[in-house]
């Protein structure tokens, strides 16, 4: 979580216009880490929103309440994954599949799992 913190303060103070030099300055780091921040953040093409996992990540790590948790993942706008286009091999994640995951990680329980399901329609 830290890590997505860090990147989305350098996007944050990119977008301002601070140089990589300034942004390191206020992020206590090197111009070399910032530029690789914001080298990370082109390829995720400046999409830095939370995703379930990280909302089922931060409710475990923060002590979220449980009945916030499943409103904020029942209500989210999931998408499915998709086949990698040609000439790439394998799959593009969808937003479902991080439920899943949480669910695989322990952070959310078989009952929580089941209702987010339903209530999504999966």
């Amino acid at each position: 979580m830290d890590d997505l913190d860090e990147l989305r303060a350098a996007q944050n103070a990119a977008s301002r216009g601070l140089s990589q030099r300034e942004i390191a300055g206020l992020l206590e780091t090197s111009q070399a880490k910032v530029h690789r921040l914001l080298k990370a953040l082109e390829r995720r093409g400046g999409n830095l929103e939370a995703g379930p996992e990280e909302i089922a990540l931060r409710a475990f790590a923060y002590d979220t309440s449980r009945p916030k948790l499943m409103r904020t993942l029942k209500a989210f706008p999931y998408t499915e994954g998709q086949d990698a286009p040609y000439p790439h091999e394998g799959r593009i994640p969808g937003t479902w599949d991080q439920v899943v995951t949480s669910f695989a990680k322990g952070l959310l329980s078989i009952e929580e799992f089941e209702e987010i399901k339903g209530a999504v329609g999966r």
